[in-house]
């Protein structure tokens, strides 16, 4: 893809293929190939697949054995910068809309001669008027209104006013006894003010830990920073770090997401790391271990970088800082590593009351075996680790030992009294029911054509598809007491629905509970239907 400046150079690159083999041709050859280029498509600097006529091709030819290659560049329009796409009163209305109010933009400005009736819906391209109004030197850039970032320099007064921190990507290392290389990555925080890197060092990964390590170092060594500036990596938002710095009371501030230019003074100090000193670490023949790359970088770091007059601040990193240094006292080391400690959620053990980190067992009190905690432990010490249920330290446990027996939980104390009869008060709320729902059957008028118990048990038969005994005669007999009165076609109607849902066959007593359930439903609801409204 070419740009707009080489788009003339590679067109008259593309015109010299067409017709060098007639430019190295005599007689009748010159007319022969350029015949030939004519009859076959080419592809042009675009990728298009054009066609070029014979007369085309001869013009070409004696172009360039007049002025050579570049006289094969396309010419200029006699016309260009001149206004074809519109009248020129549409242009001056436009640009009196851009001068009532310079930031309005193009896109509304147009909108706006649509609405006034001087153009028609997409009749002018919004770029097309965009070049006219630069080249009239009315576009919003040239007038200072287009929406432009812009940065100002920060001004800190003393040391640890500011403090900013990154990852920067470094030279790579050998790990391990197998000498496994690695990108090695530095982590380091430098303070606004005097330029000092107050703490720095090579790490094999961007994560929490390496952040945690760093930080607590510059704690230990310069105290608190008043304000933290940090770009947007997943380490450098961990919550745990967020939470540390609100309990120590260090602002935290992050760095919009792809603006580099905040980050300036970090930014041009990886720059400065990458120039003066990484460059000779690769420089080197045998790649250093990451101790011997940290250990080259203090030493750097020491005689070199805080020795130097800065070009900003005109004076030594170690000089300023030095002179100025007034920083807020350090917090307690125990409080820090409980602050920045990781976060595992555990589940503790069921017999034995241990949670395990990393292949390490801790002996956890009893009363939390089977429930899930958060485990707070730093991955460089294992003395103890901290426990926390439902948002609340219940302890720091200490390691597990072998051959210890755990605690076990005290038994609780039996309670007093029986314990609750839940069938009885089945029983009881059942006797209950059907006393209720008895009630209703007793209320309702009689059948007019009731059924009788020989009637009964010949419905009951043809369900079944099989004779009654004398037990299932009785069965029934107890069910006519209990349901009377039946309705003969109510009843005959109900079964045989019954026998069309159930099936034929089945024993007695399914047929007569479907049945007795669907009676009392029935009943209940033409009691509930007749009985008046407000005295129910």
């Amino acid at each position: 893809m070419t740009t707009h400046e080489d788009r003339p150079l590679a067109i008259a690159a593309f015109r010299h293929r067409l017709i060098a083999a007639a430019l190295e041709s005599d007689g009748e050859g010159v007319g022969a190939a350029l015949r030939e280029a004519a009859e076959r498509p080419h592809r042009n600097p675009e990728g298009e697949e054009v066609r070029v006529s014979l007369s085309t091709l001869w013009a070409w030819l004696a172009a360039c054995r007049q002025g050579g290659l570049l006289a094969l560049r396309p010419k200029p329009r006699q016309d260009r910068g001149t206004l074809r796409a519109f009248p020129k009163a549409i242009l001056d209305e436009a640009i009196r809309l851009r001068r009532e109010i310079p930031k309005r933009s193009t896109r509304t400005i147009l909108d706006i001669l649509y609405r006034m009736g001087l153009i028609q819906r997409g009749q002018v391209v919004r770029s097309t008027l965009d070049r006219h109004f630069d080249r009239a030197g009315f576009s919003r850039k040239r007038q200072g209104t287009a929406a432009t970032a812009t940065f100002r320099l920060i001004e800190t007064l003393a040391p640890f006013e500011l403090v900013v921190g990154d990852f920067h990507h470094g030279p790579y290392v050998r790990v391990g006894p197998d000498d496994e290389v690695k990108r090695a990555l530095f982590g380091g925080f430098i303070d606004h003010y005097s330029r000092v890197i107050v703490e720095g060092r090579y790490y094999l990964t961007e994560d929490f830990a390496a952040l945690r390590y760093g930080f607590r170092q510059m704690l230990a060594v310069h105290g608190m920073p008043v304000r933290l500036f940090l770009d947007n990596g997943s380490a450098f938002h961990a919550i745990r770090f967020h939470a540390a710095c609100a309990a120590l009371g260090i602002q935290l501030v992050h760095s919009k997401p792809y603006v580099a230019e905040s980050r300036g003074v970090i930014e041009r100090w990886n720059r400065t790391l990458k120039e003066g000193f990484e460059i000779e670490v690769r420089a080197r023949e045998i790649l250093p271990t990451l101790e011997e790359l940290n250990a080259w970088f203090q030493a750097w770091l020491s005689e070199r970088y805080h020795q130097e007059v800065h070009s900003m601040t005109r004076q030594t990193p170690a000089e300023r800082f030095g002179r100025e240094a007034c920083g807020r006292p350090a917090p307690s080391a125990k409080e820090v590593e409980e602050y920045l400690r990781l976060r595992e959620t555990r589940t503790v053990h069921k017999k034995i009351s241990t949670v395990e980190i990393a292949g390490r067992r801790f002996a956890v009190t009893p009363t939390l075996r089977g429930r899930k905690v958060q485990v707070l432990y730093d991955p460089t010490d294992f003395a103890y680790v901290i426990i926390v249920y439902d948002g609340r330290v219940i302890e720091h446990a200490l390691p597990h030992r072998p051959g210890v027996t755990p605690l076990q939980p005290e038994p609780e104390p039996p309670l007093e009294g029986k314990p609750y009869d839940y069938l009885g008060q089945l029983l009881s709320d059942h006797e209950r029911h059907r006393r209720v729902e008895l009630s209703a059957l007793r209320l309702q008028a009689p059948a007019a054509t009731e059924l009788d118990l020989p009637g009964l048990i010949a419905l009951l038969e043809s369900c079944r598809g099989v004779a009654l005994n004398d037990q299932e005669r009785s069965e029934a007999a107890a069910f006519r007491r209990r349901l009377r009165p039946l309705d003969a076609e109510g009843l005959r109607t109900a079964l045989e629905g019954i026998r069309r849902r159930l099936g034929p066959g089945l024993h007695l007593s399914q047929y007569l509970q479907t049945l007795e359930g669907q009676l009392v439903r029935t009943r209940l609801a033409a009691k509930k239907a007749a009985t008046p409204k407000g005295t129910q």
